[in-house]
């Protein structure tokens, strides 16, 4: 089956504390012109996650009271106040009191990484400086990103693996490793690709678009 979402940037996943039982819950942010619940989407890989993984406790994040309001906001929102939101929706839920892991597809990704440094876990920590935000990004058990090979809306597609231009021009690209951003360790990648904690992986597919069969393979057994 292929599961496909209309929406933009990367798949994130990275797991948060350690919990005591078998299976982490999972948390879940959407993409830009998605909803935390519809069946064919978000819906669907709650389903498969909790029919792989003996019915774990799943959180889909909705932004306001409404799935109408869910979608306007990945459009329209203020993202550092859906951020705070969802800061506050994590540490108030009980089932998530151990840690979690959290997946986040396109710019449900984007922001997932805003919750990991700003609060990785109750209590939550907000309106830190820099360098906490760093120190919150160490505190993952892994961070795995993905890069769709047939991406044409990600420009250009490497920024999936924080790839991008080199300076000054739009041509020529550089990796990760080659950038100030991993050489300075400015956000703590480096720190965790030393540790063994930074996945890179790929998706033979456009902009994620991917199959049942991949998702149980390859990234479910990171869920545990």
């Amino acid at each position: 089956m292929i599961f496909w979402i209309p929406v933009t940037l990367i798949l994130w996943v990275a797991s948060i504390i350690k919990a005591q039982s078998d299976f982490l819950p999972v948390v879940l942010w959407h993409g830009m012109g998605d909803t935390c619940c519809y069946p064919f989407s978000m819906g669907h890989v709650k389903n498969l996650i909790q029919q792989q993984h003996n019915g774990t406790y799943v959180y889909s994040i909705m932004i306001g009271d409404s799935i109408i309001s869910d979608a306007e906001q990945a459009f329209l929102g203020n993202a550092n106040d859906q951020v705070a939101e969802v800061c506050d929706k994590l540490q108030a839920d009980p089932e998530l009191v151990n840690g979690y892991h959290a997946i986040g597809f396109s710019q449900g990704g984007q922001f997932l990484r805003a919750v990991a440094q700003r609060c990785p876990s109750p209590p939550m920590v907000n309106f830190t400086i820099n360098e906490s935000y760093k120190q919150n990004l160490l505190a993952l058990e892994n961070l795995i990103l993905v890069l769709f090979l047939q991406d044409i809306t990600v420009i250009p597609r490497e920024s999936s693996w924080f790839g991008f231009y080199k300076p000054g021009q739009d041509i020529e690209l550089q990796t990760l490793q080659e950038s100030v951003l991993y050489t300075e360790d400015r956000l703590g990648l480096k720190a965790l690709d030393e540790a063994g904690k930074l996945h890179f992986l790929t998706c033979d597919g456009a902009h994620m678009q991917f199959t049942d069969e991949w998702f149980i393979e390859t990234i479910l057994p990171f869920l545990t």
